[in-house]
């Protein structure tokens, strides 16, 4: 009777199926080696710069360097609108952002890293001369606010419909067409609009209103639900607090004071 070749060609194909997937990558353990971080610029968190392989430098940047070094994991940056980043991360595309608001939409789609490594305060601004015009929320009724688009600021700010807001891509843009007084006010976040006024020449043509919101919006690091990168969320979270706790991202932050 003739024998079934079948075990025997198993038999010489398992040995070269086990060295392939020794030389898979992490293929093993289920390690990742690399994550993807998607962003865009928001000075003085991410600052364009030309000589940077990753095109940025600033706060984030080298946080997440820093962060890179603790896991023992690459993470390659990749330019985006900022929508854009969050539809990646909304779709697996992409694994992780930072200087991520909280809202309750987000974190459908994403997992915040709970341990906030900075905080931003929201400021309106208007035209040089006018900024005493605004004492109080109830000043915001009946003038046309740009804002940034998919950006939280607020509470009642973010939810209030009774505001006349325009949105626009980003902060620059909106400084831009307050400069050119094409709108009343703009809101924006310290340290990132302050930043960009000075950078931009427009200490001269803008400032500050007298109404100040008390709110500070705490930044995060998120991954993406869809991610495997969910899976090394307990260690960024211990190397996150690794990074606070020894001062190292007081020292970052320090440098773009």
């Amino acid at each position: 009777m003739r024998l079934c070749p079948f075990p025997r060609i198993i038999s010489a194909l398992l040995p070269l199926a086990l060295l392939c997937l020794m030389l898979l990558p992490n293929a093993a353990t289920g390690k990742m080696d690399r994550l993807v971080m998607v962003t865009e610029e928001w000075p003085p968190f991410r600052i364009n710069d030309r000589e940077n392989p990753s095109g940025f430098r600033g706060i984030d940047v080298d946080i997440v360097e820093k962060l890179a070094g603790e896991l023992g994991v690459a993470i390659e940056i990749q330019r985006h609108p900022w929508a854009r980043a969050l539809e990646m991360m909304r779709t697996g595309q992409a694994d992780m952002v930072t200087g991520a608001a909280r809202t309750a939409e987000r974190e459908v789609f994403m997992h915040y890293i709970p341990v906030s490594y900075c905080a931003v305060r929201p400021v309106f601004y208007t035209q040089r001369g006018k900024g005493q015009s605004i004492r109080t929320y109830q000043d915001l009724y009946g003038r046309k606010i740009g804002y940034s688009l998919h950006s939280a600021y607020f509470e009642p700010f973010n939810s209030d419909t009774r505001l006349d807001k325009v949105g626009l891509s980003t902060e620059q843009q909106l400084l831009q067409v307050l400069a050119l007084g094409r709108l009343e006010l703009i809101i924006g976040t310290d340290p990132n609009i302050s930043y960009d006024t000075t950078r931009m020449g427009f200490t001269e043509k803008i400032e500050p209103t007298a109404y100040a919101p008390p709110d500070k919006t705490e930044l995060f690091i998120t991954l993406s639900r869809k991610s495997s990168a969910m899976d090394l969320a307990p260690q960024i979270e211990r190397a996150l607090r690794k990074l606070l706790d020894d001062g190292t991202i007081e020292t970052i932050l320090e440098r773009y004071r």
